[in-house]
Order: structure tokens, then sequence, then C-alpha cells
């Protein structure tokens, strides 16, 4: 281990707890926050109101920033991925999706994914390690930091800033739930992002205790499930999370999860041809979707590794969603973003140990 320290994955007891054993006063710990995730600043030396011992001993102990920018890619369609350095030479990526006025960043939560989705290229990378929460908010710190320096400006005419957070970039979010939940809790405080839960969207493949806890642990998002197909053997074909808890498991989690917050679950379907995108699967699509509070978002299958999958044809897509419809399950279809950076959904990946994005 390194001696790397992320000031930003400090909660405020354990800032106060570093403060009092550095000789200096508690309070100094909301002045600090405020600095780091109000003004967003980039350098110590930015807290006017913290005195120069202070600001050493800051510089001493922590890293303010975790990550080195390496590269920005602008789609057509506007959407930005960013490639990351991170303070151990590990890589990853972030998105942000502009849509009017509104920005939605798509958050990495580790490096690398153990899921092994057939239709993800973040899978082939295999886990390497779990984002801490400093870098997750690092991650959204940094698109702020570009929305300011390319003066972009809200609805109000003022200067833009994140909007939403979708834990949907590289990695299983409730495979690093404590630092997630970290992260959600820092957005959700009124006293630095203010952001609100229904905001906030964390997505899982499926890990069936891990939904449970979040909701034990009363997270502040919403929450969005990777379903993907019908029936256990097709989805055990695509996701091997489904051979551990099935879609009879996952969905008495998110009925739990729907009676515990009073929520509903979005339900994330990839239309593959001649899988999913089927007259039978949209058939066993309402079987689960119509006795329940949820919706499904469906996107066609983005390009991959696995040359065995292929998406369907615009007509195909079009017959899918009419017999989904016609039985009254809430579905949209999701125009997919960033396609030709690689910056859509199961698209992220990068060779490991070189600054070249897959």
């Amino acid at each position: 281990m390194n001696d790397f320290k992320n000031i930003k994955s400090l909660t405020l007891d354990e800032l106060k707890t570093w403060l009092k054993s550095v000789g200096e006063k508690p309070f100094r710990a909301e002045q600090v926050q405020n600095w780091l995730f109000c003004n967003q600043v980039q350098s110590v030396e930015e807290m006017v109101n913290i005195s120069p011992s202070l600001q050493a001993k800051l510089s001493e102990a922590f890293q303010i920033h975790s990550f080195k920018e390496i590269s920005r890619d602008e789609s057509v369609d506007g959407t930005i991925k960013w490639l990351f350095q991170t303070h151990d030479n590990h890589y990853i990526e972030t998105v942000m999706i502009p849509k009017s006025k509104r920005f939605s960043v798509c958050v990495s939560t580790q490096i690398g994914c153990a899921m092994k989705c057939t239709f993800c290229r973040t899978a082939k990378m295999g886990f390497i390690r779990n984002l801490e929460a400093g870098e997750i908010l690092e991650e959204i710190i940094r698109v702020n930091w570009y929305l300011k320096e390319a003066k972009i400006l809200n609805n109000e005419g003022n200067q833009a800033e994140v909007t939403n957070i979708i834990f949907m970039g590289m990695g299983e979010p409730l495979n690093n739930l404590e630092n997630v939940h970290r992260t959600c809790c820092t957005l959700h405080n009124q006293k630095l992002f203010n952001m609100g839960r229904k905001r906030m969207t964390i997505s899982t493949s499926g890990i069936v205790p891990k939904i449970k806890e979040l909701v034990d642990r009363n997270t502040p998002c919403c929450l969005a499930v990777s379903l993907n197909s019908t029936s256990n053997e097709q989805r055990s074909a695509v996701m091997p999370v489904n051979r551990i808890w099935p879609i009879e498991a996952l969905l008495e989690a998110t009925d739990e999860y729907t009676r515990r917050t009073d929520n509903h679950v979005t339900f994330e379907f990839v239309l593959i041809k001649g899988l999913t995108c089927t007259k039978e699967a949209a058939k066993e699509l309402i079987r689960i979707c119509a006795p329940r509070r949820c919706k499904v978002n469906a996107i066609a299958l983005n390009d991959g590794d696995d040359p065995n999958l292929q998406a369907p044809s615009a007509e195909e897509i079009d017959r899918f969603l009419e017999i989904v419809r016609a039985a009254d399950v809430q579905i949209t279809m999701r125009n997919p973003r960033g396609r030709d950076i690689l910056a859509a959904c199961g698209q992220l990946a990068y060779k490991q140990g070189t600054v070249e994005s897959c």
C-alpha cells in the first residue's frame, strides 16, 4: 500500500477527528468540506479562510486530487467522455450526457468489473479495485470544472452544474456499496451538493443481498436493475450473476425495495436480436412488469466484443415496443449517446498499463 490519502473520502466526523489529532479546531472540518464540495477548489491555497499552517498540514497529509486527465473526447451528439489516470496508475472513464440544459454524469465505481456480462466491454477488463468515495466524487467535480471552464449556462442563465448522477459506468456499484453509500450521502447533504435522491440512480446487475442492504442503509438514491432477459436460461448466459441470484430472487428483492421505500424500480432491458427482442420476450416482460410498480428503460445492444450478439433491426424494436405498450407497461426506448466515442452503455473499457482507450 502507498501513503495516498484522499481527503474527499472522509466524512465530516472523520475529518474532525483528524483535525483534533493535529491540534486544530474541529469546526474547521465544515470549512474544509465547503471548499472541497461547494466551491470545488483546485488547490488548498484557494481556501482563503484557512490558516497557512493548516493549509500546510492538509497538503502534507492529503492529496486534494485523485486523477490526472489523460484525454477528453466529444461525440457528435454532445456526449463527452473523460479518461482519467488514478494515483496508482490505473485508468477509468467518466461520461457526461447533456440534454436540454441538464447534465447527467455516468460515473465509474470500480476499476474494471468482476461481473462478466457478455455484452459489456468493461467486463473484459476483469476487476482491479474499488474506487474510494473521494474518487467517485472527483469524477463529478471534474465535470463541473469543465462546465465552468467552458462557461456553459443552465436554463436560468446561471453557471451550469451536474444535475444527475448515474452509477452506471465501470464496475458494479453494489459490490462497492460502502463507498457508493458515502458518495450518495455527500451528494445529498444540503450543506454540500444538496442533490435530491431522485437525481441519483444506482444501477446493479442484480446483487440481491446488496439491494436489501441498500434499503437498510437508507442510501439516498433511486434503484435501477439490469434485467436484460426474461428467462433464467437466457439471463444466465449473458449475465453470470443470474446463476447465483436468479430472476425470482431478484424480483423478490426489488419487491421488498418497493415496499420499504415506496419508490418504483427501473428495469434496464438490453434488446438483443433473437434473444431479448422477440414476441415471446415481450410477453414475458409484460408478465414480470405488469403487476409491479416499475418502469422499463429499453436500449438496443451497443457494439461490443461478442460477435454472437447483435442489435435488432428498427422494425424488430418497434414490434417489441408495440406489444409491451399495448399491455400498459411503461417502457421508454433510450436513444444511445456517445456511440462514436465508445461512451455508450457497455462500451467503457481501456487497455491496462497504457493510455490508449480501447
